[in-house]
């Protein structure tokens, strides 16, 4: 039973990582909309890169930048992320 239940929850996992961008950010603008929250935006926003390689000096290579907000939401198999912001 217990395998069973493991095997339903990672497959559900699975499936939201895969799921289109819009109907993501779909589900997420109704939920906002439904705990009553206003002046916001949500934006779709390709992961933040590694950052480059150390450069053969020996410096330390500067980090990625992150986008401004809160991720609340990953799509297209983690390769983007739903970011919200208030204005």
């Amino acid at each position: 039973m217990r395998k069973l239940l493991l095997a339903a929850c990672l497959s559900s996992l699975s499936v939201s990582a895969m799921a289109s961008c819009a109907d993501v950010k779909s589900q997420i603008d109704a939920k906002l909309q439904a705990k009553g929250v206003t002046s916001y935006s949500l934006d779709i926003v390709p992961v933040a890169q590694a950052a480059a390689p150390a450069a053969a000096s020996g410096a330390a290579a500067a980090p990625a930048k992150v986008a401004a907000g809160k991720v609340v939401g990953t799509c297209e198999g983690d390769s983007k992320q739903i970011v919200y912001k208030r204005n």
